[in-house]
């Protein structure tokens, strides 16, 4: 309580939130910002004349206590803002302040409506519809419900159809189907699956908490969006890169499976790697290759690995035409296994550079064909790029030497570019974000991380 006590005693007044009329702006903007994030304030807008100075310091208590666990969640300095907090009172800046505390991200702004639309009109009992193969003209009661439920969640515009009429699996609820279904990530075929009818009953109720949830991912990012960045959200699969607040560019990414989880990470594009060498780490080496190239002899040095020297440089690299696979684990303890630029490399033709102590980056693939699929947590950590060359270009046309680093793309050796204008970019984890057209999307909790929230 010394942190209340210091608030109060440096306040000048001994009411923050209240004034003669009651509840004032500034105490109705942390109201709603602490609704939003799920935190019970014990919120009451009119407390009786002997109430109203312990109402007053319990939402001074919540204030500070979210401060807190901001400092925590971002390592951010609580005496600082503190301070701040206090010349805010003072300087009758209280209502800003309030707006400060989430970054002032188009997004956020956007689902803390839909957090206060699903409150106010979707707080129902929710019906649940069961795995069932309609065929088009049929009539059923579940028909008549899937329907009710897909037009209060805005994937089917409301329409006045008689009482029979709701119950006829028709297009019509086909499409609202599909509409959902892509709103959720799943595969839009229109058919009521086992993952459509999971998500389906799902009550708004719990898609308020999943909000709310991604609500508090956003404290992480920095207060205000830089002119230029890279934001991944890994269970979107999604990269998006913005200039001065609008899309320039957007791809599909594979990221780390769940044994071997993409990190959420804030950091910058710093260098980029023409024809990049890939050093397998241990464990794939271990885990995948050296079963691989035993199961098929040759494999590795199909594929264009080679042995280069740890210790003694002035060795030469070993090429493993002639090395039969019981060999090389041997030769594994004075070389590293590496594979060459080449069209088999596994990090294509470009490699991006992110410092972190994770070891993670961004790179092209010659899998082009995995992007196709629905589900694109397939790698172990690093994240591989669907456009990797549009993202070189954008980049490019930023640097002094352009055209000369582009005509190291088509060359087959190794070059590496340091970038004098390092990119932001931003690792996120959101499976709820409401885009741009004001629909909510949700997507598969892929590393069960909303669960620890």
């Amino acid at each position: 309580m010394h942190k209340l006590a210091w608030l109060y005693g440096g306040a000048e007044g001994d009411l923050i939130w209240f004034d003669d009329s009651g509840l004032t702006l500034s105490g109705m903007a942390l109201i709603g910002l602490l609704d939003d994030l799920g935190i019970d304030s014990g919120a009451v807008s009119e407390p009786g004349s002997d109430d109203v100075q312990l109402i007053d310091r319990l939402y001074s208590k919540a204030l500070l206590d979210l401060l807190e666990r901001i400092k925590f969640v971002k390592d951010r300095g609580i005496g600082d803002e503190g301070i701040k907090l206090l010349e805010a009172i003072n300087n009758a800046e209280l209502s800003a302040y309030i707006a400060s505390i989430l970054p002032s991200y188009n997004e956020v702004l956007r689902i803390r409506r839909m957090i206060r639309v699903y409150k106010t009109q979707l707080d129902m009992d929710w019906p649940s519809v069961t795995r069932v193969n309609f065929k088009l003209g049929q009539s059923s009661q579940q028909v008549q419900r899937l329907r009710w439920m897909l037009t209060v969640l805005g994937d089917l515009e409301n329409s006045e159809l008689t009482r029979y009429r709701e119950a006829i699996y028709d297009p019509m609820v086909i499409q609202g189907i599909k509409s959902f279904q892509r709103r959720h990530g799943l595969t839009a075929n229109g058919e009521l699956d086992a993952p459509t009818v999971q998500a389906l009953n799902i009550s708004p109720k719990r898609r308020v908490i999943q909000m709310q949830q991604n609500l508090w991912r956003w404290i992480m990012l920095p207060s205000s969006p830089p002119p230029k960045y890279i934001k991944i959200n890994i269970p979107n699969y999604s990269l998006e890169l913005f200039v001065l607040g609008e899309l320039d560019l957007s791809m599909k990414v594979i990221v780390g499976k769940p044994s071997s989880p993409t990190p959420v990470l804030l950091t910058r594009v710093t260098r980029m790697t023409i024809n990049p060498y890939w050093t397998p780490p241990t464990s794939i080496i271990r885990s995948e290759l050296l079963p691989l190239n035993s199961r098929e002899p040759g494999y590795l040095n199909h594929k264009g690995f080679e042995l280069h020297p740890v210790a003694k440089k002035d060795n030469p690299v070993v090429k493993l035409i002639n090395i039969a696979p019981r060999q090389l684990a041997e030769l594994l303890k004075e070389y590293r296994l590496v594979q060459a630029p080449g069209k088999d490399n596994a990090l294509g033709k470009l490699r991006f550079t992110i410092p972190n102590t994770e070891s993670i980056y961004l790179h092209d693939t010659p899998q082009k064909k995995l992007f196709a699929g629905n589900d694109l947590a397939l790698s172990h950590g690093c994240i591989r790029l669907e456009k990797a060359v549009a993202l070189f270009e954008y980049i490019l046309s930023t640097q002094d030497n352009a055209e000369e680093i582009r005509r190291a793309l088509g060359q087959p050796n190794t070059r590496y570019v340091s970038l004098s204008n390092a990119i932001p970019i931003f690792i996120t984890y959101q499976t709820a974000w409401v885009d741009s057209r004001g629909k909510l999307q949700l997507r598969p909790d892929i590393y069960h991380l909303d669960r620890e929230i």
